[in-house]
């Protein structure tokens, strides 16, 4: 709760600091596939399947951009997904979840017209994912390295902050597991890689790798990659319409998890990938 009130309120002072006409918003709607590969059969009573998982659906985000004159970047978004849950590898599922993320980033020291440090905030929460996670919240603070050339940049970056997630309690109550054994915080860190080209004004790729890891002892906690392609050449639902594809990748790390009286992972499966294809269309005020 607290992280949530800590998110919100530093979420409210960014956007309140801007007047609503100085701020981009965007809507977007689109379908997705959430897989859920390698799953084991190490226990018939739970009645999860082996092999992968698919699970689809519709989503829709609302998005806020802002740049300050200081040349501060606000980055939020709000994402709601209905699912076609068929696999139930979570039996008492509701078939709605969320991903909220809040980005903050600004320049620190520019070195040459093409490279610069810089400093940033990432936070971001997802909630009762089909893949049984029920809440994860990473909240981090850090700085960054930038090279930007042409329609070419690159980012490397390290932060420092607080990783918490939580596993939905019934399967793993259906494995023996309490439901004290089902959530885990860290003081955590996290490297960020990423890149992006811009082949024209309408077209772009983007890729980006993140590695979670505990502070005390450096386990890791979870690894991401993301890739993006956006064209934005359509006028179809008005000016600055965009269609977007999208794969995130997250393996989590369910060994901490493990006891040895159970005998059993906590989850039969440790990886989710989002896959979607969206539209954006531009809101006006």
């Amino acid at each position: 709760m607290q992280n949530k009130i800590v998110q919100s309120a530093l979420f409210a002072t960014v956007l309140l600091s801007a007047p609503l006409s100085a701020m981009e918003f965007e809507w977007s709607v689109g379908v997705h596939d959430l897989v859920v590969q390698d799953i084991k059969n190490d226990l018939v009573t739970d009645g999860i399947s082996s092999g992968d998982s698919h699970t689809f659906g519709i989503n829709t985000a609302i998005y806020v951009h802002h740049t300050t004159q200081s040349g501060i970047n606000l980055n939020a978004k709000a994402e709601v997904f209905l699912d076609n849950d068929q696999d139930e590898l979570d039996p008492d599922h509701i078939p709605i979840w969320f991903d909220f993320s809040f980005y903050v980033d600004g320049e620190m020291y520019k070195i040459n017209e093409n490279n610069q440090l810089t400093w940033l905030i990432k936070m971001d929460n997802r909630q009762n994912t089909v893949s049984c996670v029920e809440r994860e919240v990473r909240q981090h603070l850090g700085l960054g390295y930038e090279y930007h050339k042409g329609g070419f940049t690159f980012d490397a970056n390290l932060l420092a902050g607080f990783y918490y997630i939580e596993f939905d309690d019934d399967t793993p109550v259906a494995r023996d597991y309490t439901r004290e054994d089902t959530d885990d915080g860290e003081a955590s860190h996290v490297y960020m890689l990423d890149a992006k080209y811009v082949f024209s004004k309408d077209l772009s790729v983007f890729a980006e790798y993140r590695h979670y890891a505990a502070n005390m002892g450096a386990a890791t906690l979870e690894d991401n990659v993301n890739a993006l392609v956006s064209y934005m050449g359509s006028n179809l639902f008005g000016e600055g319409t965009g269609f977007h594809l999208k794969a995130k990748y997250v393996k989590y790390d369910i060994s901490r998890f493990y006891r040895d009286s159970v005998g059993i992972d906590i989850v039969p499966f440790d990886n989710d990938t989002l896959i979607q294809a969206y539209v954006t269309i531009p809101v006006k005020f």
